[in-house]
């Protein structure tokens, strides 16, 4: 059995038994990072650790060659549904990215707006918002899935707490158009910046130990997220989270990509196998 297929059915396996990578380290006194690069397809490991591994989840080596898992049929409905919706959301990525440098521009018109704000542009401003909203939600489903994917909770948590906080602040945004004294703004967005930035640490946090399935990409995104996180949370060094939100964004369509060609790999070796 080749690699990614081979790493699919341990996973599958491994989350049947309602086991975690470390307590089947515990088990099979096979390393944490191999049997991580096992089920990530990176590796196409020695026979005997085969059978050591399906030893320690109480399975024989035939048994596991011929007979499919109740959770190998969850994770396959997984990857099927999971393509989609993980190339819907590197498009919404770049869809978000561009608005969001949109409305960064309008934002600093409106700043320094005084005669030059027409009217019109507060209904361009909204319409923009409610795109960029729409476009991040889909961006970070794709999140979502990969989490699933990798059992990786945290990066769920992360992704909702995301998407609460991108939508909050656009509905900020887009109530404050209307306010005529913006010294009164520096409240709210003050709060705004704070806890958005405490959020985006955790999804940081989250897209890190998301690299043992991703890879380094997963790793750079998040290390990029919690620098934008530090800069929020300081509010007076927000400016840097705008500069530093562009690499994020995409480095994190990359890695969206990534689970595409994964899941793309996974579907191709499954039909290969089985014509």
């Amino acid at each position: 059995m080749q690699q990614p297929e081979l790493g699919r059915r341990l996973t599958a396996l491994r989350k049947e038994r309602n086991l975690t990578q470390e307590e089947l380290v515990e088990k099979s006194h096979v390393s944490v990072r191999t049997i991580q690069r096992i089920e990530a397809g990176e590796v196409l490991p020695r026979l005997s650790t085969v059978k050591i591994l399906l030893e320690a989840l109480g399975e024989s080596y035939d048994t596991f060659l011929t007979k499919p898992t109740n959770m190998e049929t969850r994770t396959e409905q997984l990857e099927h549904s999971g393509r989609g919706v993980l190339l819907t959301a590197v498009i919404a990525g770049a869809i978000y990215l561009a608005v969001e440098i949109s409305l960064g521009a309008l934002d600093i018109a409106w700043l320094t707006k005084e005669r030059d704000w027409e009217p019109w542009l507060n209904m361009v401003y909204i319409g923009l918002t409610v795109v960029m909203m729409a476009a991040y939600t889909l961006f970070a489903r794709g999140f979502i899935v990969l989490s699933k994917l990798f059992e990786n909770k945290l990066l769920t948590v992360g992704a909702y707490l995301m998407i609460a906080a991108v939508i909050g602040v656009g509905i900020l945004d887009c109530a404050t158009l209307f306010s005529g004294d913006t010294e009164r703004l520096w409240l709210p967005y003050s709060i705004a910046a704070a806890v958005s930035g405490a959020l985006t640490l955790v999804f940081g946090i989250a897209l890190i130990r998301l690299q043992d399935g991703m890879g380094e990409l997963s790793r750079v995104a998040g290390i990029l997220e919690i620098l934008i996180g530090c800069a929020l949370v300081t509010v007076i060094l927000f400016f840097i989270a705008y500069v530093i939100l562009i690499p994020a964004i995409i480095v994190e369509i990359l890695v969206l990509y990534r689970g595409y060609e994964y899941l793309s790999k996974s579907t191709v070796n499954q039909v290969a196998l089985s014509a």
